[in-house]
């Protein structure tokens, strides 16, 4: 993939009953020079099923998930760290 002119950070904890919408509402944007960081907060719910499985179809979709649970705002800043996009969502 070329370098992203966006890069969209979604922290997840426990939002499996919401995340295939969330996901959905980012994919389907008609802008396509994104990528997609979503940082799952050490989730206990399928969670992290929900964001596999829109990975194995979309390479926009980067995952990162934690051994313990860091909170929000630890996860946008480790999203920070890693994005590779000209503009943060």
């Amino acid at each position: 993939m070329a370098t992203p002119e966006i890069s969209v950070i979604m922290p997840v904890y426990n939002a499996g009953n919401f995340l295939a919408e969330s996901i959905e509402s980012i994919l389907k944007q008609t802008f396509t020079n994104f990528e997609l960081i979503i940082l799952n907060d050490k989730s206990t719910d399928n969670s992290l099923e929900v964001i596999s499985n829109y990975q194995r179809n979309d390479s926009r979709i980067i995952i990162i998930n934690k051994d313990i649970n860091v909170g929000p705002a630890n996860l946008r800043n480790e999203g920070l760290k890693i994005a590779k996009g000209d503009f943060i969502a």
